[in-house]
Parts: C-alpha cells; structure tokens; sequence
C-alpha cells in the first residue's frame, strides 16, 4: 500500500457495485511516455541490438496487415504499408537513430524518439502538401518502434496483478478487449463516457467502473489503495478507516440484495398481470455467453462481434469467426443468437484497418455503410453466419442502419453467399433472420417501413439518444446533455416500438437504458416487452418486471409523454420508482 493522502474523486458510475483494490496506474494509456537515460559506451551495441530487433518486429507486423488488407479488403488501401515499410527500413532513418545514440550516449528509445520528432517537424514546413503529409507517417511508424521497445500497455494488460483496479487516462476498447479482466477488481478513468465501448465490456463483466474521473492519474499513484462506488460514481483514495467500515457494512448490504436476486433465477420474466417479457444477453465474448446462460438469459440479443476482432492484430478469416461465432451459439443452444455484423470506426478503431481521417468519425464511415464499401469483410462475415445457420438458430443483425438501399444490399450479398453455399453442398438454414438496428434518427422516422423489409428490430438506445439529442456519448463535458429520458428520446421510442408491433415485427431494446432497472417500468410502457440487456443485469430488471403491471406500466408513461423537460421526467419516475419500492 503507497500509504499516500486521502481524497474523494467524482466521476461517472458506468457499471454498478462496489470494488476495493489497490491502484494500478497506465499512464501511458494515452501519448508514449519515453524514458530518457544516460548510457556509457559499453551499453550501445545493446541498445542497437535492441533497436533492431524491434524494427524487424514492427516490419513483420506491418507485412501481416499489409498482406491482410490486400486479400480482405482493397489493394490500393494497403499501399499505405508499403510506404511505412519503406520508410521503417529507411538506411538514413537507421543510421541517425544510431549516432544519436552513439554519440549523446542516450537510450534507443530516446533516440528513435528525437529523430521522429526531428523528422515529422521538417516534413511538416514543407509547402508540397503530399510532403507536408508524411510527417504523420514518419510518427506512425515511430510509435510502432518505440511500442516494442517499451512495455507497451496491451502487453502489460495480459499480465495484471491480482485484486488491481485499473487507473488510466482513457482506456480504447481494444485495450480493455485484450484486458485480463479476471485480475482486475475495478477500473477507473479520466476520460471516456457512459456509453463508450470499454464501458459496455466492464458493465458485461460486472467490474464496477467509474468514468470521466478528473484528474485521476495525476491524483493517483500505483499503490494507492482505492475504494470504487459504481452506484454512486465516488472513488476513494487511501480512505481513512470510517470510510473502510461504511463500505464493508455496504458490501455486506450488496451481497444480501444480490443473494435475494437468487430466486429468479428460475422464475419467468412476467408482469404481474400476466405478460410476457423477453430477457436477452449482449455478449462480446464467449466468456459474456457463459454469464448469459448462467442468468437464465432468453438468447443472446446482441453479440458484439467487434471484441474478436480488437483483440487481434489483423482481420481474422472466415474459420475464425465460425469458430467463435459456433462456440457462444454453443452456449446458448437451443437459443437464438443474434450476430451484429462488425460495427467498427468512431471511438472503435481497428489499429491495423487504417480509415482516412474524418473530421466527425462518429458521422463517418461505420457499420453497414462501412462493409458495403469492403464487400470482402462483409462476405466473410455473413459466410461465417450462414454456415452456423445449419445448426444453431442465429440472426443477423445490420448495425447503424440509415437507408433503404444499404438494406437492400445486404439483402442481396446473403442471397448470393447463401445460395454459393447451397451449390457447394454446405448446410445453410433455409431462412435466416434479418434485422436492423434503429440507432440513428433517419432509422427511426423510417422504422414503419425498415419494419416491412426486416424480419426484426433492434433498438439501439446508447447511439440513438446521441444522435437524436446531439449529445457525444463519450464526452465528459457533455454528460449532461446526454440524457435517455429527455423527451424527444421517449417520444421516438415509443414511435419505433409501435412500428414494430403494427408490423408484427420483434422489437428488442438494448443499451444502457435497457439494462437499468430504474428505466424498466417506463419501457414496458412504452411498449418493450423484449430487452438485451448486460448478463448481470438481467435478474434486476426481471425483479421489476415481475413486481409491476402493464396497465400500471403503461399509466407511468402516459403521464410521462405529457411532460416537456428530461428533470421533470426524472422527478416523476423517482416518485413511482419510490411508490413502487414501498408496495414491494
């Protein structure tokens, strides 16, 4: 224990419950820290050897995503790798790197570092803009050398103590995917937002988490000992001893309220007057699929298919993805899996499909927009679903749908793969299921008639308030503003369930709102009688629906559609929340 200053920091609760651990601080979860040393003569042939050892390493790396990108996605695409290959076995580039070394008697890393600067600074003053472009180059492929001469943090997160919470600046979903969470009790974060994708992860793994933590890495030291409160988003640093016994008295509390969750495990999800409620997963992982049929989960509602390909450093093939695709539907059988197709771009990049650099990503290139433009990720994909068709009832599901036409074009790539399939004497289910996500507002103003072309809905809550409220879901400063009972998301809501309906369509809710149980009674409603929702919280949101009736449901959000501001929704579904605790 660092024995340091106590103190009490605020953020946001992103997933509940109570953790206690001593910090383990990633500062360099942001920019590269480069340690700068003096070295004496006898020291450079190693620091050289090691310098070249890693500039082989980051060689055959780039190979690897190059050859990748030409055979899954597009050719010219991947001779953006040719040039950083190049450049990264540049004979001056080498040769300053080692008489810097040499003659400052400095670290490798630090020289690599000063001659990237060096560099990138003179390619940015040129006039030529084609020249004035390679100095991100020259500092892409300097990071890639210096992340193998440093302990860079994805390597580091494989190997975690025991009983750590994870402290860092912002922590990318592909480094919380690559994560060993089952050393981490918590995770505590400078940035990030309710909603961003590490969030989703920690909520699915059930690791209290808090976000958006000001000042949380300068505050905190590896050491420190900590207390995480994901109901109340407070992280406590070397807590004084009346602050220890409070929370152990909570834990005691936390552990009791769980245990009486226990009883519905085997109990259906039915509102007290008799209606039928659907309880779905969202799984990531094949781990999140073994906590789903644990918690009695109806199927799998949302499977994040992205984790598996944040965890790689290159595209995985088509026998990957059946793999692990077969192996969660396995977990689940005889219930239904539904397949998101990969739904990668904005705040879930993949390091080795490089994108052009977008002003607004989260406006730009994503989900199905994104595979129609890389129709070879999109075949591989969809071939990997359709031959687990054969024997386990999977769906598939279109993320960040806005138009009739992408639709169509999906329609008609699974025809044609199916079909393929079918003349080279490979099983494929006679009709596989299609949805499409309603996350953006073009989606729902034209849910009625997406209804009529799909075979199901899926309501993603976490995009679909962002986009309607203007409000970036992974923004600290704009926390406020993102706020899933404002009006004109309830409104659409409601809109978008009755499309379903009228339409004879399933409509499932997922995301944040979903999984709240806070918010259950006011989705019932609305309308929702199907959610997925993170395993952990499917026997809190089943408590409610078995403690309420529909026709009461439906009152609550009557009264609620009436009113004009998000606050003064919040105070009456406090009042009912309140109403209702004292019933039970």
């Amino acid at each position: 224990m660092n024995g340091g200053s106590a103190a009490e920091l605020k953020g946001i609760a992103v997933s509940r419950g109570i953790a206690e651990g001593t910090a383990y601080v990633l500062a360099e979860a942001g920019p590269l820290t480069i340690p700068r040393r003096a070295i004496d003569d006898g020291m450079v042939a190693a620091e050289l050897a090691r310098f070249a050892a890693a500039l082989d390493e980051a060689e055959c790396c780039l190979r690897g995503v190059h050859d990748d990108l030409r055979r899954h996605v597009d050719p010219e695409e991947a001779r953006v790798f040719e040039a950083d290959i190049l450049l990264l076995r540049d004979p001056a580039f080498s040769e300053r790197v080692a008489e810097r070394c040499a003659r400052q008697k400095i670290n490798v890393e630090a020289a690599v570092a000063d001659v990237v600067d060096e560099l990138s600074t003179r390619f940015a003053a040129f006039d030529d803009a084609y020249l004035r472009e390679r100095a991100a180059d020259v500092r892409d492929v300097g990071r890639r050398i210096l992340e193998r001469l440093l302990t860079h943090r994805c390597e580091h997160l494989h190997h975690l103590p025991d009983g750590v919470i994870v402290v860092t600046g912002e922590l990318p979903a592909s480094a919380t995917a690559r994560m060993n969470l089952h050393a981490v009790r918590g995770i505590v974060t400078a940035g990030g937002g309710r909603t961003s994708h590490a969030s989703i992860l920690t909520r699915s793994l059930g690791i209290p988490g808090i976000v958006a933590v000001a000042g949380a890495v300068p505050a905190i030291k590896t050491g420190d000992a900590l207390i995480v409160d994901g109901n109340t988003g407070t992280v406590h640093v070397n807590p004084p001893p009346t602050i220890r016994r409070e929370y152990a008295r909570r834990r005691v509390e936390l552990a009791a309220y769980r245990a009486g969750l226990a009883p519905m495990l085997d109990l259906p999800a039915v509102t007290a007057d008799g209606v039928a409620v659907k309880l779905a997963a969202n799984v990531g992982t094949i781990a999140d699929a073994e906590s789903a049929k644990l918690c009695g989960a109806d199927g799998v509602g949302l499977y994040r298919t992205e984790f598996d390909f944040l965890v790689r450093d290159r595209f995985p093939t088509e026998e990957e993805q059946y793999r692990t695709y077969a192996a969660v539907a396995a977990q689940m059988q005889p219930r239904p899996v539904v397949i998101r197709l990969l739904d990668v771009g904005s705040d879930k990049p993949l390091p080795y499909f490089p994108m052009p650099l977008e002003p607004n990503p989260a406006l730009g290139r994503r989900g199905t927009r994104l595979l129609l433009l890389h129709p070879d990720l999109l075949r591989a994909q969809v071939t990997a679903i359709l031959r687990l068709s054969a024997t386990h009832p999977v769906r598939i599901l279109l993320p960040m749908v806005s138009a009739f036409e992408e639709v169509a074009a999906v329609k008609a790539v699974i025809a044609d793969l199916a079909e393929g399939l079918r003349r080279q004497g490979i099983a494929v289910a006679p009709d596989v299921p299609l949805g499409a996500m309603i996350e953006t507002p073009a989606a729902a103003v034209l849910a009625p008639e997406l209804a009529q072309e799909v075979d199901f809905l899926s309501i993603g809550s976490n995009d679909l308030v962002q986009y309607l409220l203007g409000a970036d879901r992974n923004s600290r400063e704009m926390a406020a503003a993102y706020e899933p009972l404002h009006p004109a998301v309830l409104r659409t809501l409601q809109a978008v369930l009755a499309a379903g309906r009228a339409a004879g369509r399933e409509t499932s809710i997922c995301g944040e709102m979903a999984g709240n149980p806070a918010y259950t009674e006011l989705l019932l409603g609305l309308g929702a009688r199907s959610f997925s929702v993170a395993p952990g919280e499917i026997l809190e949101v089943k408590k409610v629906v078995r403690s309420v009736t529909v026709a009461g449901a439906e009152r609550l959000a009557a009264h609620v559609l009436a009113l004009r501001t998000a606050r003064e929704i919040k105070a009456w579904c406090r009042e009912a929340q309140t109403a209702l605790a004292g019933e039970r």
